[in-house]
């Protein structure tokens, strides 16, 4: 098992980068299971600084509900990946953003393999009421041992987004762009009782509407310690990082969730 050097390299990267993380690498951990379906469902509280504006400072606090789901076949992955938030600021208004995101892996035993995806998403805090993404791309497994799994995925996807202005009775601003779409992930066991989650992606595409190259960086990282073989404390923290918003918003936003997490 890789020991920290590893995990510390790509923790800095994840900082560094909003994702999706699987809680468990199911398709590459489960290699020899097929016709199964698993998962969990965690319930968290939050504190993170998603501001409506640049010039805003606001702690937010509020709860979040997570479930990933997996139905393994004897070649593929089907897997099943959803997140909502619920946020309030002392004196104002509940907010609230979530997705959820499908993805198959195709020919999951090899190392090589094959993924499609989509994803549907908002966010009333950030004025975004609607994103999808639909894409696929290649997933290499670096490493696989039996505490550590450690995957590489390139791939490309086309984004639909429509951001609503602080400006009232401007229209809904809409953007489609062809992006890249790639990532690099981590699941480790430290211990009998700590597992360790990380997943870092790079979107990045040309935005033809206003002539720029618009960046993401997202990433996503979980500690997780078992209390008993189904149930478990989790500490998750995201961040994602926007070089040129489509609206005047923070460029970085962050949350941080404690809570429980039950696998089945």
């Amino acid at each position: 098992m890789k020991k920290v050097p590893l995990v510390f390299i790509i923790f800095l990267y994840a900082i560094a980068s909003e994702g999706q993380i699987l809680k468990v690498d199911k398709g590459s951990l489960l290699l020899d299971s097929s016709k199964i379906t698993i998962g969990n469902l965690g319930l968290n509280f939050n504190v993170h600084n998603r501001s409506a504006t640049a010039e805003e400072e606001i702690t937010f606090v509020g709860l979040t509900a997570t479930s990933d789901i997996v139905y393994l076949s004897k070649k593929h992955a089907y897997i099943s990946i959803n997140n909502i938030h619920y946020n309030k600021a002392t004196g104002g208004p509940l907010s609230s953003n979530g997705y959820s995101h499908l993805r198959a892996n195709f020919l999951r035993k090899r190392m090589f393999s094959y993924e499609t995806f989509l994803q549907v998403q908002y966010d009333d805090g950030r004025n975004m009421p609607f994103r999808f993404l639909i894409g696929g791309g290649l997933r290499l497994r670096l490493l696989e041992s039996a505490g550590t799994t450690l995957h590489f995925g390139l791939g490309a996807m086309h984004e639909t987004e429509r951001w609503k202005s602080f400006v009232d009775g401007d229209p809904i601003i809409e953007k489609n762009i062809i992006k890249t779409s790639d990532y690099i992930g981590i699941t480790t066991k430290l211990s009998e009782q700590v597992n360790l989650h990380l997943i870092a992606y790079y979107q990045g595409g040309m935005d033809m509407q206003d002539d720029v190259f618009r960046n993401r960086i997202s990433g996503d990282f979980q500690f997780q310690i078992m209390i008993t073989d189904r149930l478990s404390m989790t500490t998750s923290f995201s961040c994602q990082y926007e070089d040129k918003p489509i609206i005047p918003i923070k460029k970085t936003v962050y949350s941080v969730t404690n809570g429980l997490l039950w696998k089945f």
